[in-house]
């Protein structure tokens, strides 16, 4: 090959080089995954939240507060499919004839769901580990717990979620003080509310029923963290 030639060669690949480069700079970017709106849900996203409950029972002790933190991250996303992995710490007590009632519960779990034009319908399911003290009894024991639901986006800011969630601590029967009023197993069905305040933080207000009294209610109060 003569100087000619690789002079030509050399300008046809300098210009070949800078029309891919001038095309490359004017095509439009693919979305930064870290600037797409998630919306106002929390299921598919990261976040870490803050609650505190109050629980009317139908028993002694009747009213009990309930604090909980709640680290979620997603982990897999293909399509409208969607896998996500948790962190539950819990805890519940009440008082009552000079008796303290109290139970925490620390569990690791996963959440699928299925993205829809209407909602994302989800399942979770977690387990771990419960600790109880009654009336000056204490025992521990293997926990889990099944959720399962709809989130409905209302506007781009509120998204409503109907759900079952049962609960279960085998264990953790009350067989020693009559004081204690924790069943072991429990099934609520409930709501849902979360409003986004800004991109990272949102608000949520739920309320449940559960399986045993329709005058057994649960109100809770939320603040999370999207990351």
């Amino acid at each position: 090959m003569n100087s000619t030639n690789i002079k030509r060669t050399c300008l046809l690949s300098a210009l070949a080089l800078g029309a891919a480069l001038s095309a490359s700079a004017q095509a439009p970017a693919s979305p930064d995954p870290a600037t797409i709106d998630p919306g106002p849900g929390l299921v598919g996203t990261n976040y870490a939240e803050l609650g505190f409950g109050y629980l009317r029972e139908g028993g002694t002790p009747g009213d009990f507060r309930d604090y909980d933190f709640v680290s979620n991250e997603a982990a897999y996303r293909q399509g409208i499919w969607g896998i996500d992995g948790n962190f539950k710490f819990d805890y519940l007590n009440g008082s009552a004839d000079g008796f303290i009632d109290h139970r925490e519960e620390a569990m690791l779990g996963a959440t699928g769901f299925l993205t829809q034009t209407w909602g994302k319908l989800f399942l979770t399911g977690d387990a771990g580990m419960a600790w109880e003290s009654a009336g000056g009894a204490s025992r521990k024991g293997f926990a889990y717990s099944l959720t399962g639901g709809v989130e409905f986006e209302i506007t781009r800011r509120i998204a409503v979620t109907p759900f079952l969630e049962y609960d279960a601590d085998p264990h953790l029967y009350n067989h020693a003080p009559a004081v204690a009023n924790l069943p072991d197993h429990d099934l609520l069905g409930g709501v849902k509310g979360t409003y986004r305040f800004t991109r990272q933080w949102s608000g949520s207000l739920s309320a449940t029923l559960d399986q045993y009294n329709s005058r057994d209610i649960g109100l809770r109060a939320g603040v999370s963290y999207n990351f």
